[in-house]
């Protein structure tokens, strides 16, 4: 479900935490592997963590509380910490965006090569053309579905870029100072960021909601695109 995929990745995040500290001397050796091993949707309760979320705004102390009391007492110092709510949630949410732009990159991929089959078995077949809705001059249906193919392909390279490039952690603590870690702030950063297969960013995100909008914007696009073929499709249907 929704939830265990939410949870999940904030698990995810709260694991790759406690591994990027562990490897910047910030943890007791095993500390990263124990958090990995225990931060399991399974392990916890969704529905206990989320009424608790209701005494806090967000289901992240709940979740970190749980964590730390069921890993080993010398790894319970490597979870959430020098992180605050949102650097785990927004981590997450990126994670989640990771995994669902992979399968729709997938499904795009098939829809693409679908179209481009039908553009080449129809270059020369006649069918009416529409403007304003209205029937028009003839095109073909080879056309019709090379007009598909170009709008996938040009959907899938937005969604791409992405998921190459605007796909990044958000590790800063309270008010994205890094205070908490001192000097080692930045480098928890980036080595959180390459645990996670994530981008490490310039700065913390946390109020900067640019990289949301283009994921946003990403999607709408491929929206769009599968749209159009749909409104053609009906239409085809008519005299």
């Amino acid at each position: 479900t929704s939830d265990i995929a939410w949870l999940q990745a904030m698990l995810d995040a709260e694991a790759g935490l406690a591994r990027a500290l562990e490897r910047a001397g910030l943890a007791p050796a095993g500390s990263g592997s124990a958090v990995t091993e225990v931060a399991q949707a399974g392990n916890f309760d969704a529905a206990e963590i989320g009424e608790l979320a209701a005494l806090t705004g967000n289901p992240v102390p709940a979740l970190a509380r749980a964590l730390a009391r069921r890993v080993p007492q010398t790894a319970a110092g490597a979870v959430h910490r020098g992180a605050t709510s949102q650097d785990i949630v927004d981590t997450a949410a990126m994670l989640l965006a990771r995994r669902v732009i992979d399968v729709v990159l997938a499904d795009l991929a098939q829809a693409a090569a679908a179209a481009a089959g039908l553009a080449d078995a129809h270059r020369s077949t006649i069918m009416i053309g529409r403007t304003l809705l209205q029937q028009a001059v003839p095109v073909t249906f080879g056309l019709v579905a090379a007009g598909w193919l170009t709008s996938l392909d040009e959907a899938r390279g937005g969604l791409a870029a992405v998921g190459s490039q605007r796909l990044a952690v958000q590790f800063g603590g309270a008010a994205g100072t890094l205070a908490s870690l001192g000097e080692d702030g930045p480098r928890v950063v980036a080595l959180l960021a390459e645990e996670l297969g994530l981008a490490a960013p310039v700065l913390p995100w946390h109020t900067d909601r640019l990289r949301i909008i283009d994921l946003a914007t990403a999607l709408a696009r491929v929206t769009a695109a599968l749209g159009k073929i749909a409104r053609d499709v009906t239409l085809l249907a008519q005299s």
